[in-house]
């Protein structure tokens, strides 16, 4: 387990904000890629360092989220089942993360040999590069897409959880 605190508060609540807000901003991009492939070559490292910092964002909320569960299991409190819920969604948020990030690396450095080589290289080696390229796009697309919304609910979740619990 991985547990640490900032400024004197739970890491958690801190840490969530990396994958909240980076997978969302990362899947943005590789739209904008797939869209428009020279943004592709401008943008294609930038997207994948911030979809690969949301994934290892993830990993640390998660992980410091399972500490923070068991930090309340330790003072005797009684972990709800939204809670359960929303833990077991974390950890969702990791695996479809993960995806999406190895999927946009795969993406990227196919489009940065297939640039640096050349299309009758490429087509040596891989038989349908184009193919290659579309489907690639496509995966990262929805990947980033699943991984947002797993973000997303997971969020919701959490926060749901909280301020339930907290209503004046």
């Amino acid at each position: 387990m991985f547990s640490f605190d900032l400024g004197g508060l739970p890491a958690h609540p801190l840490l969530i904000h990396v994958p909240v807000v980076l997978l969302p901003l990362a899947a943005l991009g590789s739209i904008a890629m797939a869209i428009h492939r020279p943004w592709l070559r401008t943008y294609g490292v930038l997207v994948t360092v911030l979809a690969g910092v949301g994934f290892l964002g993830a990993m640390l909320a998660a992980n410091t989220g399972e500490e923070l569960v068991e930090t309340f299991r330790d003072a005797g409190q009684t972990i709800s089942p939204s809670l359960s819920d929303h833990a077991e969604m974390g950890d969702s948020v990791q695996i479809f993360a993960g995806i999406f990030f190895v999927l946009l690396l795969a993406w990227v450095l196919f489009s940065r040999w297939r640039d640096k080589v050349g299309e009758e290289r490429t087509t040596a080696v891989v038989r349908k590069p184009k193919v290659v390229a579309i489907v690639l796009a496509v995966l990262v697309v929805i990947s980033g897409a699943v991984a947002t919304v797993s973000v997303t609910w997971t969020g919701h979740s959490g926060a749901k959880t909280v301020w339930e619990k907290n209503k004046l």
